[in-house]
């Protein structure tokens, strides 16, 4: 009926996420923003890539084929068992089917569970409005009234299309009869049971997690060579600007598959990798403070080299299975012989110092973040995503 496909298309607008991507140097998204208007300007007359395409990259919107096959499938079976179940308004079966896949399988049977519980308290909405005031166009929009507010009170919101749509077959029946509850319930358990078997199989993203944490640990190590580099280099000529965009960028991607991950691992909850990104985007937090620290010193303390050097080798030891052990033995031992250099005497030498101390403490924040994570694991995890013959 027109009002079915009205509502289906209500919640198609509602639930859909366009994703556009550029097969230039910036897949994945459109523009790179930032809260400093500086920041903006300097990147887009600088490095222009990363606010636009290449010129002449044609921008296309990728295309999920498995997705578009799983909605076809699940459709049409939902409405070929419909028919054979001898139901009535069976295409309704095919609709329930769509709006039941998910991104993930936990999404899926949790959509699912919500739907058939508030399906009761829809059809009893539903049953004492018309009964009080008769199949009318006026006893829809109370209906919906009461039923919203009860999706809204429940957290049920994504549950209000699929049964208003059964409760339109009410409408158009003029009835509440037994029988044709009934029917409405079973077209309700064929088309989540299609979504559902559709939805059992997902594919692995490990590999993708895999790859974009590789890229990841390798931006981080760039950016502590750069930071190493840039500490013990004259301040008249060392770049005190630090792109940090990047970072940000593989972050969100390695978050969304992570929750991926997660959502679609049902016998167990697989938080490794969600975990992981945590842990990695507070690292990032104190990067942006060490980069910040760098640019405070005047010049370059004796103190300096030193420093370069730990930094140098958290560059070239930063990796997942890393304990930490060792750089933050290293950590503590240089502290110490800090503690025991001669008091500065000029006002420059002081200031020095106390950014170099700004710059110990970030440094021991940073691995200490990553200690906390390593507390977190189980011996499984260790075992199952940590490749135990590196050292590092």
């Amino acid at each position: 009926s027109f009002l079915e496909i009205l509502f289906l298309f209500a919640s198609s607008r509602a639930s859909a996420s366009c994703k556009t991507s550029t097969s230039g140097p910036l897949p994945e998204r459109n523009t790179a923003c930032s809260s400093s208007a500086i920041f903006c300007l300097s990147t887009a007359i600088l490095r222009p890539a990363r606010v636009f395409p290449a010129p002449g990259t044609p921008v296309i919107k990728q295309i999920d084929f498995l997705r578009i096959f799983k909605i076809a499938a699940a459709a049409s079976n939902g409405c070929l068992l419909a028919v054979l179940f001898q139901l009535q308004t069976p295409t309704s079966a095919g609709i329930i089917a769509i709006l039941s896949l998910q991104n993930t399988r936990r999404e899926t049977f949790s959509l699912v569970a919500r739907r058939i519980f508030s399906f009761f308290p829809s059809m009893t909405v539903a049953i004492v409005v018309f009964y009080l005031m008769g199949y009318q166009i006026p006893s829809i929009f109370v209906y919906l009234i009461l039923f919203a507010g009860i999706c809204e009170l429940f957290s049920l919101q994504n549950t209000l299309v699929s049964n208003t749509v059964l409760v339109l077959h009410l409408y158009a029946a003029q009835s509440v009869h037994p029988a044709l509850l009934v029917n409405e319930l079973l077209l309700l358990l064929t088309g989540t049971s299609c979504g559902i078997l559709m939805n059992l199989y997902m594919p692995g993203n490990s590999a993708k997690i895999r790859r974009a944490q590789s890229e990841l640990e390798q931006i981080f190590r760039n950016t502590f060579h750069r930071i190493a580099r840039d500490i013990v280099m004259d301040k008249q000529l060392a770049c005190t600007f630090f792109d940090l965009s990047d970072l940000d960028l593989i972050l969100k991607k390695l978050e969304k598959e992570a929750h991926e991950n997660q959502g679609n691992t049902l016998l167990s909850d697989e938080q490794y990798f969600v975990k992981y990104v945590e842990m990695r985007k507070n690292q990032k937090l104190v990067v942006e403070k060490l980069c910040q620290n760098i640019r405070l010193l005047h010049d370059v303390p004796i103190q300096a080299h030193a420093i370069s050097h730990f930094i140098e080798d958290v560059s070239i030891k930063f990796h997942e299975s890393n304990n930490t052990q060792e750089l933050m033995q290293k950590l503590t031992e240089m502290q110490t012989s800090m503690q025991k250099e001669p008091l500065p005497v000029t006002r420059t030498e002081f200031e020095n110092r106390a950014v170099l101390y700004r710059i110990l403490y970030d440094l021991e924040e940073l691995i200490t973040i990553k200690k906390r994570f390593i507390e977190t694991l189980t011996p499984d995890e260790i075992k199952r995503f940590w490749n135990t013959s590196q050292n590092c």
